[in-house]
């Protein structure tokens, strides 16, 4: 069976400081990790035997786009993933 995704944490972006042709003007960047004890963005650690992956969600009030990390634990050598 699949490993499923969980322990979703919201992203916070902000616009790319600097210009380049190779960068598209609505892009992101990744400041942090949301977190109700900090003020500021929280930087994001990757932990080891983990897979992560950004989701993006749209708020259902205000069609804002927010993103989600999500990680589940990695498949092993050896695991049954069916």
């Amino acid at each position: 069976m699949a490993r499923p995704y969980g322990d979703p944490v919201e992203i916070i972006t902000a616009p790319v400081p600097a210009q380049s042709p190779f960068i598209p003007a609505d892009a992101k960047i990744v400041v942090g990790a949301v977190a109700p004890a900090s003020p500021d963005p929280i930087p994001i650690v990757l932990l080891p035997g983990f897979e992560y992956r950004m989701r993006e969600w749209r708020h259902p009030t205000t069609h804002e786009i927010h993103w989600q990390l999500e990680r589940r634990k990695s498949a092993q050598h050896g695991d049954d993933d069916e």
